[in-house]
């Protein structure tokens, strides 16, 4: 029977996996981001103009009862 004796320490070390995007990826995410970012902005306006709205009913409506 042979028995070994080896001294240090038993370490694995692991790859590192890189998520860094190619160029034309990190391109295609600005334009998705900008698409959004657009889609966002006109959602906003879309309801200010509807709260304008409401807004201006109101006040036409709260002018015809003091006149009334």
């Amino acid at each position: 029977m042979c028995i070994f004796f080896i001294e240090g320490s038993l370490e694995v070390k692991l790859p590192t996996i890189w998520t860094d995007r190619s160029s034309g990826e990190k391109i295609r995410g600005r334009e998705e981001q900008k698409r959004e970012d657009q889609r966002r902005e006109r959602v906003r306006r879309k309801k200010m103009q509807v709260r304008e709205k409401v807004e201006k009913s109101r006040n036409t409506l709260w002018l015809r009862r003091v006149e009334k």
